[in-house]
């Protein structure tokens, strides 16, 4: 569905469903669709100049623009208003990618929707695909932004090793790694504060080697528990993102 009108009758356009991009920023008032983005609003969705689009430049603000000239392969537009600012996510996510590719996609597409920062695949003892196309993950990625309207744009990185992981990990003041084992105590994944800056390590088909957990330990990681059941690498990124989504509306519910 998509709204068509002018800027002189934009009144309040927060919840009206109109088509998202991922848009490149030109100055404060302008930007520009992708070369992609700008043959699908025109050739597609029959958009022109005029009409209203809903745009983000992924740092977090949804405004609300109007196409100001279309060419064969250049959409342009200008800022009307701001729609609204998404909380920037403190969650980053660390997955073994998954034999299958598309299984590992899902994770990209739905923590994408629910709102992480950064995504590192790691190649782990137990991993059975050792290698992932960056390039593919970040078109998965911007599908799913602007699918769901986001305004922050998670930041895919190039594939590295388990242990250059934990050398990165360093930085984050909260870091986990989620495990099946039981030779360690664990928490609660109900138990984290995922709303301030936390990494989290999802493992491979068959888990994390007992000595990857044991070096993540030493790196400063605390092992959670993700329940009883034994979860897929996709699922388990879901969950980890949900709560972090649950516990961020919850807190702005209690500032409002």
């Amino acid at each position: 569905m998509r709204f068509i009108g002018s800027s002189k009758s934009a009144q309040s356009f927060k919840f009206i469903v109109m088509n998202h991009f991922f848009a490149q920023k030109s100055n404060e008032e302008s930007g520009f669709l992708s070369k992609d983005d700008s043959h699908h609003a025109l050739r597609v969705l029959r958009l022109g100049i005029g009409d209203l689009i809903s745009v983000s430049y992924g740092d977090g603000i949804v405004y609300l623009a109007e196409i100001s000239s279309e060419q064969k392969n250049a959409v342009s537009f200008s800022i009307l208003k701001e729609r609204w600012t998404q909380e920037k996510p403190q969650l980053s996510l660390a997955i073994a990618p998954t034999k299958s590719n598309d299984r590992f996609e899902i994770a990209l597409e739905k923590t994408c929707e629910l709102g992480v920062d950064r995504i590192f695949p790691i190649i782990c003892d137990h991993s059975e695909r050792k290698v992932y196309k960056q390039e593919r993950g970040k078109r998965v990625l911007e599908a799913a932004f602007k699918q769901s309207h986001k305004g922050y744009m998670p930041e895919l990185k190039e594939c590295l090793s388990f242990k250059a992981l934990l050398e990165l990990g360093l930085s984050f003041p909260q870091k986990y790694i989620a495990a099946l084992s039981d030779d360690y105590p664990s928490k609660k994944i109900s138990s984290l504060n995922l709303y301030e800056p936390s990494l989290v390590l999802i493992g491979p088909e068959g888990d994390f080697s007992k000595s990857e957990i044991e070096l993540a330990r030493e790196a400063g990681f605390e092992l959670i528990s993700l329940g009883s059941e034994v979860l897929r690498t996709e699922t388990a990124a879901i969950l980890v993102s949900a709560l972090a989504n649950a516990q961020r509306d919850f807190r702005s519910a209690k500032k409002s």
